[in-house]
């Protein structure tokens, strides 16, 4: 999962938002003398965004979707899955949540400026860039995934991968994709929901 869906099941809380972001930055278990100095519900935060990350790496729905892109793309296939997940998570809002999008990005913009103090520098800079450009809302366009894109082939740095042209992939199997979103999603959601009543993690 990507950042929009990975801040979406993260409900409510600040610290629970902020650990889902976080987790791509820490390393270990979660209770290691570096990482048990955090915030309860920022730890909390972290082992949502490992069980989130579980149930997608290992879900037979995923995996069809993987197939699409596998034979042109390969290993990378499950980082392209990641990003048009979001892109389906915003054309598909208003059947998991009642909130307004824009309300959603502000809320959640207001909650990544909390815990500063334990952030580490490069996730600052993220989220400055993310709340600065909006990143949350350019999913629902193309020119947004291709922006996507583009910053992850940046990373991956090999000449022979170019991420944009899986929109055409994207956009051939389109239907099929939504459809296979919808399924998981909807599983998905439930673990989530279950995850934070248990923990008490609401924000209430």
């Amino acid at each position: 999962m990507n950042y929009l869906a990975h801040l979406f099941l993260s409900g409510n809380n600040d610290g629970v938002i902020l650990g889902n972001l976080l987790e791509d930055f820490v390393k270990g278990n979660i209770e290691n003398s570096t990482n048990s100095i955090l915030p309860k519900d920022v730890k909390m935060g972290l082992q949502l965004h490992r069980t989130i990350d579980t149930l997608t790496d290992t879900h037979k729905v995923v995996k069809e979707c993987k197939e699409v892109f596998y034979p042109n793309f390969g290993k990378y296939s499950p980082i392209i899955v990641d990003v048009l997940f979001d892109h389906f998570l915003i054309k598909n809002w208003l059947i998991f949540t009642e909130e307004d999008f824009e309300h959603f990005r502000k809320r959640v913009y207001n909650s990544l400026k909390n815990y500063q103090e334990i952030q580490p520098e490069m996730l600052k800079g993220m989220i400055n860039s993310m709340i600065e450009h909006d990143w949350l809302k350019n999913y629902i366009e193309n020119w947004g995934l291709e922006k996507a894109f583009k910053n992850l082939n940046n990373k991956i740095n090999k000449s022979e991968i170019d991420l944009t042209l899986s929109l055409k992939e994207f956009e051939e199997n389109y239907y099929f994709l939504n459809e296979k979103f919808l399924e998981f999603f909807e599983e998905l959601k439930k673990v989530c929901d279950n995850f934070l009543i248990d923990n008490k993690l609401n924000g209430e």
